[in-house]
């Protein structure tokens, strides 16, 4: 019988623990596409990590250190954390990775999975600039996708079911069918490649420093 009360009480603090951390999840998720949303309009800023202005990763980073305090500053370091996501299977909150430069394998654009078939992100140029939402089924975005990660805990672990996003937060299933002006652009964009050199100039300058 005492064994059988020890693996109740276990079995209670599982229950628990996984309600707080879908909670959790859900409300950092709000709280990261509500803030992106009242964000919109914000003018790019090369380097920009603050509502001033912002590049692409310094949108990400800012609604996201709150809760992930380590996330990488640029775009190609975020590419490698959290778990993949396979395309089209993106829940609100997750990053989505570009290669808008001149190389066509060079992450250097990051935007967040809105739902409802958009994406918001940073931009530097072309048709819309700054904080927008645009469709992630326009042409130019699909053609320059790379990958996508899901940087923001489970809501519900796979061993429990299906999670499913909040009701609050659009659904990933839907499609943008509105025409974009992203359709028919043919441009490149800077994303945060700015901030990548100065970030391996920065590490160059430290490395010679220790190892001068």
């Amino acid at each position: 019988m005492k064994i059988l009360k020890n693996v109740r009480i276990v079995l209670l603090i599982i229950s628990v623990l996984i309600f707080f951390t879908e909670f959790a999840t859900a409300e950092a998720v709000s709280s990261i596409l509500s803030k992106a949303e009242s964000l919109k309009g914000t003018p790019y800023r090369t380097g920009g990590i603050a509502p001033g202005g912002f590049d692409c990763s310094g949108f990400v980073s800012y609604l996201y250190r709150p809760t992930l305090p380590d996330i990488p500053r640029i775009s190609r370091d975020m590419a490698g954390i959290g778990t993949p996501v396979n395309f089209g299977e993106w829940r609100p909150g997750d990053l989505l990775f570009y290669a808008t430069g001149s190389d066509p394998s060079r992450i250097n654009h990051v935007a967040i999975w809105y739902g409802n078939g958009e994406v918001i992100h940073s931009i530097s140029d072309g048709p819309e600039t700054g904080v927008v939402e645009t469709p992630s089924n326009a042409r130019y975005w699909k053609e320059r996708y790379i990958s996508s990660r899901r940087v923001l805990p489970e809501e519900i672990p796979e061993t429990q079911g299906e999670s499913q996003p909040p009701e609050t937060i659009p659904p990933a299933e839907k499609v943008n069918t509105e025409p974009s002006p992203w359709d028919n652009f043919e441009g490149i964009l800077r994303g945060d490649f700015d901030a990548w050199q100065q970030d391996d100039k920065e590490a160059f300058e430290a490395y010679k420093k220790e190892n001068g």
